[in-house]
Formats: C-alpha cells, structure tokens, sequence
C-alpha cells in the first residue's frame, strides 16, 4: 500500500470521485472505502473515512458531478452490476453527469474487493489505483474486478 502511496505523483490532476455502493436508492460506499480514495489523493465526495455508507439523491449526485464514478454494489459481481445498472442508467439526470459524459464510469466487483474488509483491501487499492491513474498502474485486474461502463 505504501508503495503505492510513494509512486503517486503530487502533480498529478487529483479526481473527485462517487463511490455508489447501492443503485436504488442511491448509497455511497462508506467504511474503508473513502479511506482508500484518499490514499490515492483524490476526492470522495460522499464517503467519509470510518463512517457507514450514507444515502445519496439523485440531486446530490447532480450538483456535485464527479469526474470518476465506481460503482461498487454490495454483494454483487460485474456481471450482476451489469445486469442491474439500468436503475442508474435509466435516471434523465445519468446523461448529464460529467463522468458519463468522459465515459469515466467503472463497475468493480463489489463482493470480492470492496464490500468487505480483509487482506483483499490491498487488492482493492490497486484496482482503484488503476481506475484513478491508468497511465501510472497496472496491476493486471482490468477486465476480471473492473470494467470501463
């Protein structure tokens, strides 16, 4: 995690990111989740470090437009995010929305990597690496515990 921590470049732009942990109703992933955003350097705008997953509104998630959007739902793997994301995409407010604009809307694999605490939060660091600083890390998880929406 350290290691990570070090190769993050302070000049680099710093995202600011939601972490949706729930499709409906809105939720934004809590916990460790935030604490980890904030390792990489860059802004959760709705998670705060050691607090529970918060709600969110639509209306929330429209004034405060994030650059990257990760969708992470409890208990649930891509193919099931997959399935499931028409109850974002189906909002009139989801087109609007910067990262949806930049195409800068991930599903990970919420159940392996993030839903839980455990020795697999280094892995969820490296993923949220790659996510955040594609030019910078590659750690080989694209495409197994997460995908470009």
């Amino acid at each position: 995690m350290q290691a990570i921590q070090k190769k993050i470049n302070h000049a680099w732009p710093k995202p600011t990111v939601a972490c949706i942990e729930w499709f409906d109703p809105l939720m934004a992933a809590g916990n460790w989740v935030p604490e980890l955003v904030q390792m990489l350097g860059a802004k959760d705008l709705f998670g705060t470090p050691g607090q529970h997953a918060p709600w969110m509104t639509w209306e929330d998630l429209k004034s405060k437009d994030p650059d990257i959007i990760i969708t992470m739902p409890c208990g649930w793997d891509i193919k099931r995010s997959r399935q499931e994301i028409k109850n974002l995409t189906g909002n009139p407010v989801w087109k609007g929305l910067r990262a949806v604009k930049e195409e800068q809307v991930f599903l990970v694999d919420g159940n392996q990597y993030f839903n839980r605490p455990g020795p697999r939060v280094v892995e969820s660091l490296e993923i949220l690496a790659e996510i955040l600083y594609p030019a910078h890390f590659s750690f080989g998880h694209r495409g197994q515990a997460w995908e470009i929406l």
